[in-house]
This record gives structure tokens, sequence and C-alpha cells, in this order.
């Protein structure tokens, strides 16, 4: 087997984990990471071991860019946000004629990509779009869902901000308040009757989860309902829910208002609500008794669930994992490598924009996972998803 060169585009804590994790496959002959900041990037590099090396690149300029992804066999992308940055690097790849991976967590640029799959199809490269936790772990649950089902006629999937992730990243927490914002803001994208249409956010959603009962989540934008439209031709309804405290929901929704109204940026929103937090515990204590509050059952951090007919019957499925990689960097920067590796050993033969949950087999996805899910604690690969019907 000829060992294979990656190029890695991004040198954040992203894309870092993602480079530390794929340097350690034998797969891998060498790894060029690329940033804007080259600093960033030799940095990055010089914790990958010998056959690592960092250079400087700006995305933006198409023609360097090309010329750098012509000098890989293939290309892994970091660089965010990906609603600025992902369907010029996605198009950068396949006018260079090389497969491609990505961590893209925005579902505008998710459909604007699945609709270059003719190009990239003809350009015969393989390039899937959505890999890191949400989507991408995500996305891999919707599937395993959906295969305990004859008949799927909605598929949710899920994420939790009351829950811990683990990890020792604390810095970087208002970027993630700033994409919610950008989430909950505006019109998102979701599947019904078989179509992609724009709706509200933040609406509340009495969501029952087999096993532990109902409570009200409310909907958010994200990338899985668009991927899952592209994966499944015919799903008749897909969306994508934040599980939050009802206490929360009251500030989002102000916060959205204004940012529709153009009184707030986002970035304004998401300072703001970190200045609610410090000033009333908005976050913190909610977090500390969130056990004892009334919102309903306590759910997993990711999951999704897959309503639809089984044996002529009506049925509801759950999936979740039971451990996760520890911190956000490494949840999103280890599928993104795994995936590369599944890739390189031939487990994916489709051309053309695809999404995790069609690109890989969940069985072979989860069992290569899981020894690195160790928060809250590890488990055994056979026990790392948990599924449950009703």
């Amino acid at each position: 087997m000829t060992a294979s060169r990656i190029l890695l585009l991004g040198a954040g804590a992203m894309g870092k984990a993602a480079a530390q994790t794929v340097a350690t496959f034998p797969e891998v002959g060498s790894l060029l990471i690329a940033d804007l900041n080259q600093t960033a990037a030799q940095a990055a590099a010089a914790a990958c071991g010998e056959n690592a090396k960092g250079v400087g690149i700006d995305v933006t300029d198409h023609g360097d860019l090309t010329a750098l992804m012509r000098q890989a066999d293939v290309v892994m992308n970091c660089v965010g946000p990906f609603f600025r940055f992902g369907v010029p690097i996605l198009e950068a790849a396949i006018a260079a004629g090389k497969d491609y991976l990505d961590i893209c967590d925005d579902p505008e640029p998710t459909k604007a990509m699945h609709e270059l799959h003719d190009q990239a199809q003809a350009a015969q490269i393989t390039a899937v779009i959505g890999l890191g936790v949400s989507p991408g772990i995500t996305s891999m649950l919707a599937a395993r869902a959906k295969a305990e089902l004859d008949t799927t006629e909605e598929l949710i999937a899920a994420w939790n901000i009351e829950e811990d992730a683990g990890g020792e990243e604390k810095v970087g927490f208002s970027a993630a308040i700033v994409h919610w914002m950008q989430q909950c803001s505006g019109t998102i994208l979701e599947c019904d009757n078989g179509r992609l249409v724009d709706k509200k956010p933040l609406t509340d959603v009495v969501l029952h989860y087999p096993g532990r009962g109902e409570r009200t989540v409310y909907t958010v934008g994200h990338p899985e309902p668009v991927s899952f439209h592209f994966s499944y031709p015919g799903l008749p309804r897909s969306f994508c829910v934040m599980v939050m405290p009802s206490l929360w929901i009251k500030k989002f929704r102000e916060l959205a208002a204004q940012i529709d109204q153009g009184a707030l940026t986002l970035e304004e929103s998401g300072k703001k609500l970190l200045e609610g937090a410090a000033d009333s515990s908005f976050l913190g204590k909610v977090i500390e008794s969130i056990a004892g509050m009334f919102d309903g059952p306590r759910l997993p951090i990711f999951f999704a669930l897959a309503h639809g007919r089984k044996d002529g019957r009506p049925a509801r499925v759950a999936t979740t994992v039971r451990a996760i990689p520890p911190g956000m960097a490494r949840a999103t920067g280890i599928p993104l490598a795994l995936g590369t590796r599944l890739h390189l050993e031939g487990k994916v033969t489709a051309k053309g924009v695809i999404a995790p949950e069609i690109a890989f087999d969940a069985e072979e996805f989860f069992d290569l996972l899981a020894p690195y899910c160790t928060f809250p604690e590890q488990v055994p690969a056979a026990e790392l998803v948990e599924v449950v019907r009703e």
C-alpha cells in the first residue's frame, strides 16, 4: 500500500486534533498543515512528528490553494466559518481533482456544497462534508436509528447545551455562543413534506425520548436535516433540535429578535449572552442545578431519533453514544481523522458530494471511534452506541 499525502487546512483547535490523530495512521505518509498563520501551522506540525510540515496559505487565493491541493492525495478542511469558506474551498478541491473531507457545521453552505455534487462527480472525486461531532457523530447515530426501521417518516438530530462535553478548553465558549445565535436567528432549513423549506427557529417541540419520557426542546438551524434530505431521497420530515433549560429560551429569543431587526450582530448578541451569564449566573448556576429543575428528563449530549414503521407498526428509535472524545475540539477533529482513514482504506467508494451517514458504515465508524471516547468514561466498542426502541 502506498502511503498517502494529506493536506490539512486549518491549525486551530479542531484542526490540531484532527492532525494529531491522522498523523498516527499507517496509511498516511506525509502531512502538510496549512493555515493563514504559518507559525500556528508549523507549531501544529511539530506536534505531529517528523513527517508533518506546516506552511502558510491564504485560502481565499484560489490559484495558490488549488496549487497546494495538487501536492496532496486527500484534503481535510477545518477552516471556518464554513458559511464563508466552505463552498470556495470545496470548489478548489474539485478544480484540483482531489478527494475532500471537512467538518462543516453551517446549514446554508451544506446545501450549496451538496449542489456541487454533479461537478464533484464529473471530476471523479469524493467529498464527504460535515464530519465532526454535530454533524458527524450525530449523522452516524441517525443512520443507525434509521436502519432499525422499515420505513422512516421523521429523522431528528439533537444536541444538548446543558451537558458538559469534557475536555479542558474553556476559551472559545463565546465563539460557540455566537454559533448558537447564528443557528437561532433568521430562518433555518428543515425538511418538510420531502422538501427543504425555511422555518422559524427556536420553535417548541415536545420530544418523546424512548425510555426517558417527554421534554420540550427547541428547533435550531444545523446541517443534519439538509444532508438527510440529500442522503435519503423521499424522507418526509427532518429537523434539528437543541436541548436547553426553559429558563434560557426567553433570553435566546430576545437576542434572536434583535439580530433579525438588525439591532445586534451575531458577535454582539454572543457578548450580551455572556454578560447575562456573568451578571446573573445565567449559565453556570442553571447547569449546576439543572438536575433539580422540572424541565423534564435529562437527555444525552448528542442523540438522534427516528420515527416510522417496523413490521407494519408505528415505531420509534433513539440512539446516542455513552461516551465521546473529551472536549469539543477532539470530539470534532477526531471523527474527521477517522473518516479520512476509512477513505484511505478504500471503504468510501461513492463519487460526488456525500454526507457521513451514507459515506460510512455505522458499525465500522463507531468501532474506530470507541478507543477515543473517554468522557465521561471509556466503554467497550460494542457498548458505545445505545439503541432504545419503542
